[in-house]
């Protein structure tokens, strides 16, 4: 999506108030994460509180899907199903992924945490992948090209020795949840599309800790590793302004 002229300023004040809200109930789903939680309980808190802010979660209806939120585990890398029968223990990481949508505008979001206790390395892990999704969005300024970001992610991921999958792809996002045009975790410099001002795009840093290979779970959703090795995943919505990129996900 592209904010246009006429309509920019209503447009960026919906995303604003649609992101901060998408933030604040993110956190307040992080917190709650304790040993012994279902998945299932963490979506139906989400859920919830979407409604109670009046607006809507974006994920629920896209291609049949019933949740307000994905949420995987470990080695789980994306859309994660919720579930009862799934509880959370001392030492798992957790990722959350969720979006909402405001008066037609959507934003998105993933976190991935650790829950009690982690070894330096995990520590680690999680470090560098929130560390990569701000070298990201520093990439994204009128002028640059979408292989830019594409560029910093992968460089920092595989410094440290790890990888970046690239079966999926962050995106663009506006009155549609997924938009053109597609941010690859991997690029190089000086390729693709050139970043305009008025851009909204959801960036996501997707990795492992072993091999990027991944397969789908018999539940026709999940995606895991396939060497069962951990995975995260750090996202932020942002729009691009002449100024800078303005993280639309983040107080």
């Amino acid at each position: 999506m592209v904010i246009n002229d006429i309509k920019q300023k209503n447009e960026f004040e919906i995303l604003q108030e649609c992101g901060s809200i998408n933030d604040t109930i993110r956190q307040l789903a992080i917190t709650m994460v304790k040993p012994g939680i279902t998945t299932l309980e963490i979506d139906t808190f989400i859920d919830n509180k979407i409604k109670e802010f009046g607006m809507n979660p974006s994920f629920k209806g896209i291609d049949g899907y019933k949740y307000a939120s994905c949420i995987n585990i470990n080695d789980g890398v994306l859309h994660g199903i919720p579930s009862q029968d799934i509880k959370i223990i001392e030492g798992d990481i957790v990722t959350i992924d969720m979006g909402v949508v405001n008066k037609g505008l959507h934003t998105d979001t993933s976190w991935t945490f650790g829950v009690g206790k982690l070894s330096k390395q995990v520590e680690k892990f999680l470090e560098i992948g929130e560390q990569t999704l701000y070298l990201a969005i520093d990439e994204c300024n009128v002028g640059a090209r979408i292989g830019d970001i594409s560029y910093a992610m992968q460089t920092n991921i595989e410094k440290h020795g790890y990888n970046v999958i690239r079966d999926f792809v962050g995106h663009g996002v506006g009155y549609n949840l997924h938009e053109d045009p597609q941010i690859p975790c991997a690029g190089k410099k000086n390729t693709g599309l050139p970043i305009k001002n008025g851009m909204v795009l959801a960036i996501e840093v997707m990795y492992t800790q072993g091999s990027n290979e991944i397969i789908q779970t018999n539940d026709g959703w999940t995606y895991v590793t396939k060497d069962g090795k951990l995975a995260g995943m750090f996202e932020h919505t942002i729009a691009v302004a002449d100024s800078g990129p303005v993280v639309l996900t983040s107080k």
